[in-house]
């Protein structure tokens, strides 16, 4: 007879025998975190145990299915891993598709909602509920159209049951006042609100909800027609980062009667150019230093212009690279992300405008510290690099994630340039096997990464003479390599994925 085979993965069969043998003694960590042994010396002990910080590491970088199975090993594994597992929670599980032949809508079975009591009694439990940083209330359907006003009513009030937590995300919930007092009461930093809505009416005159990043994600076609839930959560004294994928938020923001004077970062949907109270908009944000714009189907002309005494701060930009020098020109600016793949000739022209060509008066051309571009090129231009190399003489960082380059033509590129004296950090995307449409083992792609490496090390000195940290990207996964030279040595070392 076979003897019975594991089906337990054999890595995490053995880190976890491992594990048992360094952290536990039948299940039970000693007061020492150590495992006594009769006859043994306890400085060999002290050396060979790992202390639990270092396993809450090792735990970061488990996938949540797998870190399940850690919990389940041993009582100390089972302390140091679940606040990790349970760090993020959702009180609603996805809907079940329904048998054939039974209709029944999402939300609104008995079966559905005895399910989100059971999660949600366990992750609010005192063993869990310590755990808890972000908590997720999603419903499948909107709330109008579900049976679950109680439920999530039930939610709401358990929720300072969660004293640890940071973060609430809503979706489809509808705003009431009670839940609008309940919020207001936890003082958590950060919301996001997916498609909530509620009676504007029930809700005017009520203090706004003290948050310091809030997200909206609303389309403007989902919000017309309806009052803009976005006031009630934006406070001047206390708004620092806010997300929007509509343009109603425009609106509060050009309105306030106090201005957002702790407000650093504001991310925009592109189509907020075309609108009348963008300018007003920003001009009551006074303080803000980085602006993103999403890129959407419909973006304005590029003849936008900002006025010079609207954003005066502003340091950083990411968005389409049609719009970076009219934020940037006349500022100091130190970082710009290009965040829509580009021609070689369209971004040229543009950083063109930002460091100054046509005018005197463009101060990027010394202040810019990092740059990160995507091209639409099967490879990038020798001479858009150079003029990027002569124009900012200050780059730190510089980031091109497209397109994908062989080790020869990198060394071709960087041999056709002259070399930059300040730039630190460099990350490029090397073309691996996979171009031929071939899945090529993860290992093997990381050897054929540092291959490229090494085949262009000598190029990348010659013309960085003061790099110090190396990223190659690679595979279709986001699979990526990372080298750190030594000021001492100047030696390159590989020291992460």
């Amino acid at each position: 007879m076979q003897p019975a085979t594991s089906t337990r993965r054999p890595f995490f069969s053995g880190l976890f025998r491992h594990a048992r043998r360094l952290t536990s003694d039948g299940g039970k960590l000693s007061p020492t975190g150590q495992r006594r042994r009769a006859g043994s010396d306890p400085r060999a002990v002290v050396l060979s145990t790992l202390p639990a910080e270092l396993w809450i590491k090792v735990f970061k970088h488990i996938p949540n299915y797998l870190l399940l199975s850690v919990t389940l090993t041993c009582r100390a594994f089972r302390a140091l891993a679940q606040p990790l597992l349970f760090a993020s929670i959702s009180t609603h599980p996805e809907e079940r598709k329904p048998s054939p032949g039974v209709l029944r809508v999402a939300g609104q079975t008995a079966r559905y909602r005895k399910r989100v009591n059971e999660r949600t009694a366990f992750f609010f439990s005192p063993q869990i509920c310590h755990a808890v940083r972000v908590c997720r209330i999603s419903l499948p359907l909107p709330e109008d159209e579900c049976d679950g006003d109680d439920v999530v009513d039930h939610i709401f009030a358990m929720l300072p049951h969660l004293p640890n937590l940071r973060a609430l995300e809503c979706r489809h919930i509808r705003l009431t006042p009670l839940r609008l007092h309940v919020l207001r009461g936890l003082e958590l930093p950060t919301m996001s609100f997916d498609l909530c809505f509620g009676n504007m009416a029930d809700l005017a005159g009520m203090p706004s909800v003290p948050l310091r990043e809030v997200t909206f994600k609303y389309s403007d076609a989902s919000i017309a027609g309806q009052a803009s839930p976005c006031p009630v959560f934006l406070s001047p004294d206390h708004l620092e980062t806010l997300h929007a994928t509509t343009t109603r938020v425009l609106d509060s923001l050009a309105s306030s009667r106090v201005p957002f004077t702790r407000l650093r970062t504001l991310e925009l949907p592109g189509e907020c150019l075309a609108s009348r109270h963008f300018i007003a908009a920003l001009a009551r944000c006074p303080e803000v230093e980085n602006i993103a714009l999403h890129a959407t189907d419909y973006l304005p002309q590029a003849n936008f212009t900002l006025p010079d005494g609207v954003l005066p701060h502003l340091r950083s930009y990411r968005g389409p690279h049609h719009f970076a020098a009219a934020f940037l020109r006349h500022r100091t600016a130190e970082k710009l992300e290009v965040s829509v793949p580009c021609r070689p000739a369209s971004l040229e022209s543009s950083l063109a405008k930002l460091y100054g060509q046509h005018d005197s008066l463009s101060g990027a051309s010394n202040t810019l510290r990092s740059l990160s571009f995507p091209l639409t090129s099967a490879d990038i231009p020798a001479p858009l690099l150079g003029t990027i190399h002569v124009a900012f003489p200050m780059l730190s960082a510089l980031a091109i994630p497209d397109p994908a380059l062989s080790s020869s033509e990198i060394k071709a590129l960087l041999n056709a340039v002259p070399a930059h004296y300040a730039l630190t950090d460099l990350t490029l995307r090397i073309q691996g096997r996979d171009k031929f449409n071939l899945w090529i083992p993860p290992a093997e792609a990381a050897a054929d990464a540092a291959s490229c490496f090494g085949k262009v090390r000598l190029s990348l000195v010659k013309t960085y003479p003061s790099i110090r940290h190396v990223r190659f990207l690679y595979g279709s996964e986001g699979a990526s390599l990372h080298w750190e030279r030594s000021q001492t040595s100047g030696l390159f070392v590989q020291v992460g994925q």
